[in-house]
């Protein structure tokens, strides 16, 4: 994927477009996904992007296959904390090799990924879900994360994922759109079925319940021992894609940064302090220069 030090740009216009019959909860969850997304792409495709609002619908297979033809890559992505059940990210073929810097595909819109570009495309999907378990946990006052995503790229029926078994079983469909002014464009459906959304649904109970007690403690109180990725960036480039397929070792790529310059630290994909590398014990560290505002740094978990 190409690098850069651009400012990078995330917006979600509109307003949510969806059934009156979805439950509370799940509107809440398409939307913490989809604010995860945003900003998660942003920063992986280095590019300014633009997330419409989510819709959230009932869909079977057979209107699915309808709407968005084969071929799928299709991402399982499990719970490990919060809740149970798995999620299924279908993303069809052009969706594909957007995602993974591929550029269009060409001719029929068949042209299988090659590994490299699965294994692009479930770094994003990874990156989105990794972001958006801190996002969740607030909202529903529990811990929420995922596991790492499982790809599968279907070109017909017989290889579509078991739960996708009954084509007539209504599931929940979270689609959303997501576009670039230089062209970029892809499509997201993230398939939720009825055991995971009535689990969803019924977290709402809990914010019916009684205000806590004093001393109770608070939402984010519920966070505080989540660990979080952190991220040391040395520096960015650009290269082209022809560039990149005569790296070897022993190769040296020239970095937007000079000797010396601060590095930047991210956590949950968001720059909150810099500082310079230093070494101790024979192993690297980051001794920290600058860093952002407690109220920023809470930034971080939505």
């Amino acid at each position: 994927m190409s690098q850069s030090s651009e400012v990078l740009e995330f917006t979600v216009p509109g307003a949510a477009r969806d059934g009156g019959d979805v439950p509370e909860n799940l509107r809440v969850f398409a939307g913490a996904i989809i604010d995860s997304a945003g900003p998660t792409l942003a920063t992986v495709l280095n590019r300014a992007v633009a997330l419409e609002t989510p819709t959230v619908s009932r869909a079977t297979v057979n209107e699915l296959l309808t709407s968005d033809p084969l071929p799928w890559v299709v991402a399982e992505v499990p719970y490990q904390r919060g809740l149970t059940g798995r999620h299924w990210l279908i993303v069809t073929a052009p969706s594909a090799h957007a995602l993974a810097s591929l550029g269009p595909v060409s001719g029929d819109g068949r042209a299988e990924l090659d590994p490299g570009g699965l294994a692009a495309v479930r770094d994003v999907v990874d990156r989105i879900f990794g972001a958006a378990g801190p996002t969740l946990m607030p909202l529903f006052a529990r811990a929420v994360a995922f596991g790492p995503a499982e790809l599968s790229y279907v070109q017909d029926r017989a290889h579509l994922p078991g739960a996708f078994a009954d084509p007539a079983e209504p599931l929940w469909a979270i689609r959303a759109h997501a576009a670039g002014p230089d062209g970029f464009a892809a499509d997201l459906v993230l398939i939720v079925d009825r055991g995971v959304a009535a689990e969803i649904a019924a977290l709402g109970a809990a914010e019916a319940s009684p205000a806590p007690e004093a001393g109770a403690p608070s939402k984010i109180d519920l966070v505080l021992d989540v660990s979080l990725p952190i991220t040391v960036e040395l520096g960015r480039a650009r290269m082209q894609i022809q560039d990149i397929l005569k790296l070897a070792p022993g190769s040296v790529i020239e970095l937007d940064k000079s000797a010396g310059d601060p590095v930047e630290l991210f956590i949950n994909d968001r720059r909150i302090a810099r500082g310079e590398v230093v070494i101790i014990d024979e192993n690297f560290g980051v001794r920290l220069t600058a860093i952002v505002t407690a109220p920023e740094r809470l930034k971080t978990l939505r």
